[in-house]
């Protein structure tokens, strides 16, 4: 019973982890289309997409520390993958967005 309850954390977990990561790319998006326009609207919208930017990396980091405590209860040589994971996924988030953003822009001719 016990594994089990373990095993429903962990993808859980996991889950509410690639929301995050997911949401923190999108706000990247975001982010860039704001900068390319560069209307007034955008602008004070870049403020607030980068403050939500700074929420979602941290609870990002926050939920991949709470993985990690659950791996470390099956095998502590697992330990801090996650917590690494995401300070490498979520700090690279903004250039990738950008560079995302970029390249489907040139794509469909915006």
């Amino acid at each position: 019973m016990t594994s089990y309850n373990l095993e429903e954390t962990k993808i859980l977990l996991r889950q509410v982890w690639t929301f995050l990561l997911m949401g923190l790319y999108g706000i990247g998006i975001f982010q860039e289309r704001s900068v390319v326009l560069q209307t007034a609207v955008d602008q004070a919208a870049e403020s607030f997409f980068s403050d939500v930017a700074k929420v979602i990396f941290f609870a990002l980091v926050f939920v991949s520390f709470l993985i990690d405590i659950v791996e470390m209860r099956e095998d502590r040589d697992r330990a801090y993958q996650f917590l690494f994971l995401s300070l490498v996924a979520g700090g690279l988030s903004a250039t990738i967005s950008a560079v995302q953003y970029n390249v489907l822009a040139r794509i469909f001719g915006h």
